[in-house]
């Protein structure tokens, strides 16, 4: 009888670690802030933090800078145009403004109040330090 006792706390004790770890874990990733990986990721996350409830996010035309044409990822300073569908229906038109293609942008929506309100940086993503290993691997195979 002693073993079979010893047997059941041990699993009820496993059994509360691996729940703890579970929630944790779970609350980790709840805490993570929201990543940014669009523009449309950062005019919602701009819309959110002014509390403006929305249904739809939409863009029109980009518009480089003309005078100060570059090109690649280092394109800029651009506009965006912005379309956003508020919840009782209201369409707000409005603009995205970037000094680098996705660097210091400014959202305005003149509508709402918002005017060059600062937007989040796009979320870094780091690679794996094996996939950046595997990736370099590759390529110098091939060259």
């Amino acid at each position: 009888m002693t073993n079979r006792a010893i047997i059941v706390r041990s699993v009820l004790v496993i059994a509360a670690c691996a729940l703890m770890c579970t929630l944790a874990v779970g609350a980790l990733f709840a805490l993570r802030p929201p990543l940014i990986r669009s523009y449309e990721d950062q005019v919602a996350h701009a819309l959110r933090s002014q509390r403006i409830t929305y249904q739809q996010i939409r863009f029109g035309e980009m518009y480089p800078d003309r005078v100060n044409r570059q090109y690649g990822e280092y394109v800029g300073p651009i506009t965006i145009a912005v379309y956003v569908t508020l919840n009782d229906g209201r369409e707000v038109a409005g603009w995205v403004e970037c000094r680098r293609i996705a660097e210091q942008c400014t959202l305005s929506l003149l509508d709402l109040g918002m005017r060059r309100a600062p937007l989040p940086e796009f979320s870094r993503q780091r690679a794996l330090p094996w996939m950046e290993w595997l990736e370099r691997t590759v390529a110098d195979l091939w060259n």
